[in-house]
């Protein structure tokens, strides 16, 4: 092997290879955060919501004319529009709702169990009707649905909660029928209803999974009214523009905007794609950047040492012999960039989770960005030891 050339000439040469394992140690750290960042973007993305996300229509009405303000006047409009939308064909449900899951917009509070002596938990909550469970296309996995006699004047409702915060409330398991509370005891509600799994407004809240659907009638004149309808999926692009179209005749002293929630999510979740796209970029480049470093080096290391292989070629070594030296040579300085670079990626990764709630960083991503990058190494290493493997001796020996 050799070993002990190399290492004499790391020695003599440590400030060009120093900086070449630098340049890995920093590729390395960065490349493996940014790779683990774009996993978690990713998965905000793709994971399940519990909704039926390729299903649903939302629609908003936004009044302008001064009908609106008569009294009555709103209260009749959001019956005709639910009437004539649960009509159409290939709907098979809509309500109003106070917000839209996914949007990046609504409304949380904290609920605790009656009487308990604790903090209340985050929760984002939903007002809306007896269909609103149907629209949403979510999954009761014990007690019952709403109501219209659930929809009073009182200020304590019953409501439905999901499974992720029933389980936070009461770990025990026994949530159903119980009465949570606010931060008084005043008023509580009754949970009547566990949802399997449904996502809030805000998909990167950490308290996304914590939602809680209220009964009640929505709407005003001065925000308009957002509905939901539910269709399958094959029927949405044509039943988004039947719906514009039907509302309007039914009342055009509004504008009517749909769209789907699959587009809701999409624009909510931009950032998260654009970021995605971006950190691409940024590791595109350091590779590169860094892959250029290798062949730069190593193809000085050839020239600056044609003499030298001109007369190992001269005293019989081989083609294959001339590029494991170099190969081994730059295995070596990268393999000393690694073992630096996972420490910094480890405490680059730190630094992120303690001070930007980033995600930990998992061993299998560390091993795969090792594999990674010794396979750039030794493939950037390649061309250029090629290149001086076939340097033949006679031109070698001439050139002192």
């Amino acid at each position: 092997m050799e070993l002990g050339p190399i290492a004499k000439t790391l020695i003599r040469n440590k400030i060009r290879f120093l900086l070449i394992g630098l340049e890995v140690s920093l590729t390395l750290a960065i490349v493996l955060n940014c790779i683990n960042m774009m996993q978690d973007l990713q998965w905000q993305i793709d994971r399940p919501t519990g909704l039926d996300e390729e299903g649903i229509i939302v629609v908003r009405s936004r009044p302008f004319s001064q009908d609106f303000r008569e009294e009555g006047y709103l209260e009749n409009s959001r019956k005709a529009d639910l009437e004539l939308m649960r009509n159409l064909p290939g709907v098979l449900a809509a309500d109003t709702f106070s917000h839209v899951p996914l949007s990046g917009s609504g409304s949380s509070s904290g609920y605790k169990p009656l009487g308990a002596e604790r903090h209340t938990l985050n929760c984002n909550y939903f007002v809306t009707g007896p269909s609103g469970v149907d629209t949403l296309g979510v999954q009761l996995i014990a007690g019952r649905n709403l109501t219209l006699d659930d929809i009073t004047e009182a200020e304590s409702k019953n409501v439905l909660i999901t499974k992720a915060y029933a389980d936070s409330l009461f770990p025990d398991g026994d949530a159903l029928g119980k009465q949570i509370q606010g931060r008084t005891a005043e008023n509580p509600d009754t949970i009547v209803g566990i949802i399997e799994q449904m996502h809030g407004s805000w998909p990167s809240w950490p308290f996304v999974n914590n939602v809680m659907i209220r009964p009640g009638e929505t709407g005003s004149v001065n925000w308009g009214i957002t509905y939901m309808v539910r269709a399958k999926p094959a029927q949405i692009n044509g039943l988004a523009r039947t719906l514009e179209e039907e509302l309007l005749k039914l009342n055009d002293g509004r504008n009517v905007r749909t769209e789907t929630l699959a587009e809701v999510k999409a624009d909510t979740l931009g950032t998260n794609t654009a970021i995605i796209k971006m950190l691409a970029v940024v590791i595109v480049l350091l590779l590169l950047v860094t892959a250029l470093g290798i062949v730069g080096m190593t193809s000085f290391s050839v020239t600056e040492r044609t003499h030298h292989i001109g007369t190992r070629r001269a005293l019989g070594a081989r083609q294959v012999d001339i590029m494991r030296y170099f190969l081994t040579e730059n295995w070596v300085i990268t393999t000393s960039g690694i073992l630096v670079g996972v420490g910094l990626a480890y405490t680059l990764n730190y630094a992120l989770v303690t001070f930007v709630n980033g995600v930990k960083l998992e061993w299998p991503l560390v091993i795969y960005g090792i594999l990674g990058m010794w396979i750039i190494g030794q493939t950037a290493a390649f061309i250029p030891a090629w290149r001086g493997a076939r340097i033949s001796p006679a031109v070698a020996t001439r050139t002192v």
